[in-house]
């Protein structure tokens, strides 16, 4: 087989490669919750997180202890079924996106979710220790 007849065969991998490549790039449905999110605080909206991504992975700043974003302090996961249904209890086929840590989780639903007296009016919501906390991003 001469080389000229492999070409078209060759150019087509590239381009599958870059294609992949540049849909990697973007992240999967995650990738909608990487900002800034605050809470109200006294009737005020406080920032207090930002999630950004580094490389192939997302990380997680506060402003919890200072005015200014913290360095990261840790790595967020995409969070699975099994992860929304162990940390919210909802058995519900309720569509969400997360993110997860070992310390806390960032969820999206639709507005107007609620679960355990817990009810959500931005779609957004933090989960930690202490329960679920309404978030608004900014």
């Amino acid at each position: 087989m001469s080389t000229w007849n492999n070409a078209p065969r060759a150019l087509a991998c590239i381009a599958c490669a870059l294609l992949l490549a540049a849909c990697g790039a973007r992240g999967g449905p995650e990738a909608e919750l990487v900002g800034v999110y605050a809470v109200k605080q006294g009737g005020a909206l406080k920032e207090l997180i930002k999630i950004e991504r580094q490389g192939g992975r997302y990380v997680l700043r506060d402003k919890v202890r200072t005015p200014d974003w913290s360095e990261p302090k840790m790595q967020l996961a995409p969070a699975t079924r099994d992860d929304w249904q162990r940390i919210t209890t909802d058995g519900a086929r309720t569509e969400f996106v997360g993110m997860k840590s070992e310390q806390l989780a960032l969820f999206k639903v639709p507005p107007g979710w609620e679960k355990n007296g817990f009810r959500t009016s931005t779609g957004y919501f933090l989960f930690y220790s202490h329960g679920p906390v309404e978030a608004y991003k900014l």
